[in-house]
This record gives structure tokens, C-alpha cells and sequence, in this order.
């Protein structure tokens, strides 16, 4: 019994070469896949903010026209509303890794690590 040395390293770097290939592709498709939940991240939050924007401004402009009637004077109603939005930004701003950056990275890194564990779990 012989041992063909020239068939089986022609069949090993053929097998490696498709094994590669594969995990070429696999690794594509995942930082499509990666990418294509980041984008749709990035425009739902975009559609979003631009909808609490318009919401926002149109509520705060009854809220002054509003207050502008109880307190007697338009001017006055646009400084408190004013104000108080200054303020609510202040907040948010002082609360900004607590309430936005925080949460943003544990969902993201949950997102992504959850799909990596279910490509070990079937043998990737």
C-alpha cells in the first residue's frame, strides 16, 4: 500500500481554498448584514427625530398661544415656554449617557454579539 503524497496535498490545498472561499463569503454577508442594521438604526432615528421635532414645535406653539392667553401677553408666553425647553435641554444633556448613550451601545452590542452566538452555536 502506497501513499499518494502529490493527490492528497493537491486535494488538501483544494479543500482549503474552498473552505476559505466560504469563510470569505460568510464574513460578507455578515458585515452586510452588520451594516444593513446599522443603517436602518440610522434612519428610523432620523425619521423619528425629525417627526418629534415637527411635533414638538407645533405643541409648544399652542402651549404659547395658550399661555399667552392666561398670562396676558404673547412675548411673556414665548420666554417661559423658551425657558423651559432651555432647561429640558439642560437636562438631557446632563442625563445624556444614562438615558441615550448607555442604552444605544447595549442594544447595539447585544444585537451584534446575539447573532455571533447563534453562528457558533450551529458550527460557523
Amino acid at each position: 500500500m502506497t501513499l499518494n503524497n502529490k493527490g492528497n496535498a493537491a486535494n488538501l490545498a483544494d479543500d482549503s481554498r474552498g473552505v476559505l472561499t466560504l469563510l470569505y463569503d460568510y464574513l460578507r454577508l455578515e458585515a452586510v448584514d452588520k451594516l444593513s442594521v446599522a443603517t436602518t438604526f440610522l434612519i428610523l432615528g432620523g425619521l423619528i427625530f425629525a417627526l418629534a421635532t415637527s411635533a414638538i414645535f407645533f405643541l409648544c406653539t399652542g402651549l404659547v398661544k395658550s399661555l399667552g392667553e392666561w398670562i396676558g401677553s404673547e412675548s411673556g408666553a414665548y420666554y417661559i415656554v423658551g425657558g423651559a425647553l432651555l432647561l429640558l435641554i439642560l437636562i438631557i444633556y446632563l442625563k445624556r449617557k444614562a438615558w441615550i448613550e448607555r442604552p444605544v451601545v447595549r442594544n447595539l452590542s447585544q444585537s451584534m454579539l446575539k447573532e455571533d452566538e447563534d453562528a457558533e452555536e450551529i458550527g460557523v
